[in-house]
C-alpha cells in the first residue's frame, strides 16, 4: 500500500477559488493534482487516485528502480 511518507507536497495553489495541490510520488516522475481543503485530506485524495492508477508497494518498488536518478521528487 501507499503512505503518505511516499508523497510530497509541491505545490499549492488556488483555482476558480478552490484550493488545489499537486503531489509528487517519491523517487517517481509521478504528480498528482487533487482539489482539498488541507495538507493531509490532499495526500488522501492523493492515494485514492493513486489506488485507482493500479500503484502499489510492489509496482512503486519497481518503477523507482526503472527511474533512479531521473525522478523529480
Amino acid at each position: 500500500m501507499i503512505a503518505k511518507s511516499d508523497l510530497k507536497i509541491t505545490e499549492v495553489y488556488e483555482l476558480f477559488g478552490e484550493l488545489r495541490y499537486r503531489v509528487c510520488v517519491k523517487g517517481t516522475n509521478i504528480v498528482v493534482n487533487v482539489k482539498a481543503l488541507n495538507d493531509d485530506e490532499a495526500l488522501n485524495k492523493a492515494i485514492e487516485v493513486l489506488i485507482q492508477a493500479g500503484l502499489d508497494a510492489e509496482s512503486l518498488d519497481k518503477l523507482r528502480k526503472l527511474v533512479g536518478e531521473k525522478a523529480k521528487c
